[in-house]
């Protein structure tokens, strides 16, 4: 409900034990059942592998969790805020491997390539892209997705997926930070 594991405390209120070490006792033998995985380097890091639609384990090394940061423009650029909202457990075979992280999209931009309003991006965090390669940019303080492109005499520009928007040319003396390249769009439905 909150976008993070509950505490030893709360699992045992929510089943009936009391004791925390008979919580320990259930949680280990869930681990080594392969229905949880526990990060012992961070505090509440218990991932749940276990669809009970289909009662069958989903293998630990097959998720990734990947926190949801906040909202970034696909329009005009916008302040992101770096604040854990949300932990998403996804695919590893969809979003891969590295630093991850999700946000929101607000604005228009980039509606010729897929990406409206209200979807997520899930960005690979590396400090560069390839030419064509959409990224997630923070560009004096304000973070947009767009297209990554550099001209043949260097000049460097983002690139809407939008006729209504104009690219954004990055200036040198401009405070600019590839964040990651996007590997992934998210949408409910």
């Amino acid at each position: 409900q909150r976008g993070y594991p509950p505490s030893v405390r709360e699992i045992g209120e929510a089943v009936g034990l009391r004791s925390p070490s008979s919580v320990h006792s259930q949680l280990a033998s869930l681990q080594r059942s392969g229905y949880l995985r526990k990060d012992a380097s961070r505090p509440r890091a218990i991932e749940v592998h276990f669809d009970p639609d289909t009662e069958l384990t989903i293998p630990a090394s097959a998720t990734k969790h990947v926190p949801l940061l906040g909202e970034i423009a696909a329009g005009a650029p916008l302040l992101a805020e770096e604040r854990v909202e949300q932990l998403f457990p996804l695919p590893r075979d969809l979003v891969g491997e590295g630093t991850l992280f999700a946000l929101r999209v607000r604005g228009e931009s980039m509606l010729d390539a897929g990406i409206l309003p209200g979807d997520m991006i899930v960005v690979r965090q590396q400090p560069t892209v390839e030419q064509g390669e959409m990224c997630a940019a923070m560009i004096d303080g304000e973070a947009t997705v767009k297209f990554f492109r550099r001209t043949r005499s260097g000049e460097i520009f983002l690139d809407p997926a939008n006729e209504g928007y104009e690219p954004i040319p990055v200036q040198p003396d401009q405070d600019g930070v590839i964040l990651g390249k996007v590997v992934a769009v998210l949408r409910s439905v």
